[in-house]
């Protein structure tokens, strides 16, 4: 008789992030081995029911059912019983970047401890939120510290001390229903969420310690998902600029469909087959697909005919991201693009020829350990991996919760 396979209690539960994508629902479990260093252990993603528009929880209900529908798979996955708990990501359409400040006299010097920098926090969140009536913070995340009256170059250490401190912030802020949203999608389905991370800080993992200097210089990051894409300039530990545009790589499937071809198929050779410009085209041949108005009847297009397809809805994402990008050219040496639309083949030289910046993929790699699957290193998965990395932090910072 085979033995009955173990199972893990709720205190050994490994990380699980959530992201409820504009196209589907996605949820990756991971162990955290280390500091920065992650074993993906399963992931699970569905499209059963439409619940976001462009970043936003538009069906609660839908998303609820979605979200247990993974857990619960992800639970068989490892012979879980329970997944009571998870961290999420919120970004969308309406997301923009505030600086914002908190400062505390505390007369005598005192330890810098993690209570204290998240009361300074959410001291900034309640400053925004009292002020702007339907404007909910997302996150805020901070870029410095001055303790008295010197400003600290690198993160505080917890031996540090002051009488006086002053933590500047990078506020994530939209509308208060997104996050009453995403909150009640949970609720609904009975799991705490953990900890709520912003898009842009998870797919920061996207950028390796090696560029460090590059991060210091200032550099871009463009984020192709499915209905957004997501553009945010550093510089050091700071954002400069967050700019969403409600445009993302499920367009350029659905304007390929509106030329005869079913969606399934539009998706697969847009993956397959599809580059940013027909100037791209090493190779052209012909490709032989059904109809989506007979089943009788065939469409036959070539590799240069569909890129100058794709090149047409491309240009309509592309250019708002770089003409926000203008005001910060002569501060950014490089741009990063990842997402899972990133993958278009030619994207790479298509911006660079747009920009004169030097471009290439962000990369997440050296963030799972050699056992992970290597189809987790691809760019669709950047900002779960970037959630976990987040999560295992958190988690390590607040052991006593």
């Amino acid at each position: 008789m085979p033995k009955k396979p173990k199972t893990h209690s709720v205190q050994g539960l490994p990380l699980v992030a959530i992201e409820l994508g504009s196209h589907s629902v996605r949820a990756m479990l991971a162990e955290r081995l280390d500091v920065d260093l992650l074993h993906v252990l399963a992931y699970e993603e569905s499209d059963k029911f439409a619940c976001v528009d462009r970043g936003i929880v538009s069906n609660a209900n839908n998303a609820s059912f979605l979200i247990n529908e993974l857990l619960h798979l992800l639970s068989n996955r490892l012979n879980i019983e329970t997944i009571p708990s998870a961290f999420t990501l919120i970004g969308g359409r309406d997301m923009q970047i505030v600086d914002v400040r908190a400062k505390r006299d505390l007369i005598h010097p005192r330890l810098i401890t993690e209570e204290l920098k998240e009361e300074l926090r959410q001291e900034c969140i309640d400053k925004i939120e009292k002020h702007n009536e339907g404007v909910g913070v997302f996150d805020a995340i901070p870029s410095y510290f001055i303790l008295d009256g010197k400003e600290q170059d690198e993160e505080l250490l917890p031996t540090q001390k002051a009488a006086v401190i002053e933590g500047h912030y990078t506020a994530f802020v939209g509308h208060k229903e997104a996050i009453g949203k995403l909150n009640e999608s949970f609720n609904n389905a009975k799991v705490t969420v953990e900890r709520t991370f912003v898009r842009p800080d998870a797919i920061l993992s996207a950028i390796s310690a090696e560029d460090s200097d590059i991060l210091k210089e200032g550099c871009a990051l463009i984020d192709f998902g499915a209905q957004t894409t997501t553009v945010s300039v550093y510089k050091g530990n700071e954002y400069l600029f967050n700019k969403v545009i409600p445009l993302g790589g499920w367009h350029i499937s659905r304007f390929i469909e509106q030329q005869g071809v079913p969606f399934h198929y539009a998706e697969r050779i847009k993956c397959m087959y599809g580059n940013a410009s027909a100037r791209f085209v090493e190779k052209d041949q012909v490709m032989t697909m059904p109809s989506n108005t007979s089943a009788e009847q065939e469409i036959r297009v070539t590799f240069k005919e569909l890129a100058q397809v794709i090149e047409m809805k491309l240009s309509e994402m592309v250019q708002p991201a770089l003409t926000a990008l203008q005001p910060f050219m002569s501060r950014i040496s490089r741009i990063y693009i990842t997402g899972g639309g990133s993958m278009l083949q030619g994207l790479i030289p298509y911006i660079q020829e747009r920009t004169q910046v030097s471009v290439m993929y962000g990369s997440h790699a050296y963030l799972l350990d050699r056992k992970t699957d290597d189809e987790y290193c691809k760019p669709k998965y950047t900002s779960l991996v970037g959630a976990l990395i987040l999560a295992g932090d958190w988690r390590a910072k607040h052991q006593d919760q």
